[in-house]
């Protein structure tokens, strides 16, 4: 219903664009802050005691219970075009790319490698270094208001957006500080997100803004796969997403370097994260005057 009620106002605002201005477009850019919340933070990793060696591995919780996502960095690029000629009713289109886990360095530990000789069983430690990254593409689509935007000087904003968010997610392992393997799953998702801010103007074409944002990021399309061909396991790249209740196959979060695969319980999660942002805003005005011709006496 929610969804149905956001389409139908803005299909009314684009239909009465017969009385709106268009000539005041905005192009913004900047970079932010993002912090991973809900379901989408956590932690990729894990210290093991196994056989009195201490030993790393990817978390039990992973892609089960959150997709350890960290602090990170958000790139984006807005386009605005005003409704009315005080520029106080706006359309907002944006593309955006936030990358977790940026401050996060790569963990080392060991790994067991277990090796069978004749009836006997060894187990060899394998010097190991494990890196993950969260990443999330964004296209959105949505409408601002800005009270003060007839000012020209200072106007705080309001809006709120539809956005097609495409997930990805990496988790590599190096043995030996040679041979790099890696795992990957990603996911296209359709979700919501508010924003917030400030925005300054320093001369009749450019300006700047402050502002913050939250992401729901997967409201509808959510899935698990169970199959044992959507197993996660390492070499395998574009898994699923597996943000549904359900369960799926896994390897990964072993600690030895072969493992069988083995059934686990995946739990609903929510992909959102909060953004604080700064970037430049570039004014156009395309109003047409048209000059009063003056008559020769």
């Amino acid at each position: 219903m929610k969804i149905r009620l956001y389409f139908l106002t803005l299909f009314f605002v684009l239909t009465s664009c017969v009385y709106s201005q268009f000539d005041k477009p905005v192009l913004q850019f900047g970079i932010g802050i993002v912090e991973p919340m809900d379901d989408l933070k956590g932690t990729y990793y894990r210290n093991v005691d196994s056989t009195g060696l201490p030993l790393i591995a990817p978390d039990t919780n992973l892609y089960s219970n959150n997709y350890g996502a960290k602090t990170g960095l958000y790139f984006f690029g807005k386009g605005k075009i005003n409704f009315d000629k005080y520029n106080i009713l706006r359309a907002v289109g944006s593309i955006s790319f936030s990358t977790f886990n940026t401050f996060e360095s790569s963990k080392n530990g060991n790994i067991e490698r277990v090796v069978h000789i004749d009836t006997n069983t060894y187990i060899y430690p394998v010097p190991t270094t494990f890196n993950y990254t969260f990443n999330a593409f964004s296209v959105a689509l949505g409408l601002e208001i800005a009270p003060f935007a007839f000012t020209n000087v200072f106007s705080p904003f309001f809006g709120a957006n539809m956005s097609f968010n495409s997930f990805t997610s990496k988790l590599s392992r190096t043995g030996n500080g040679i041979d790099t393997i890696s795992f990957s799953n990603s996911g296209f998702r359709i979700g919501f997100n508010f924003d917030a801010g400030i925005e300054a103007k320093f001369s009749k074409n450019v300006g700047m803004v402050l502002g913050i944002k939250y992401d729901l990021g997967n409201v509808l399309l959510k899935n698990t796969y169970n199959g044992i061909n959507d197993a996660y396991d390492w070499g395998t790249t574009n898994a699923s997403l597996n943000d549904d209740e359900g369960q799926y196959f896994t390897s990964i979060q072993s600690p030895l370097i072969s493992s069988d695969l083995y059934l686990v319980k995946a739990k609903k999660k929510n992909i959102n994260w909060g953004t604080i942002y700064l970037g430049v805003n570039i004014y156009f005005d395309t109003h047409k005057t048209t000059k009063k011709k003056t008559e020769r006496k």
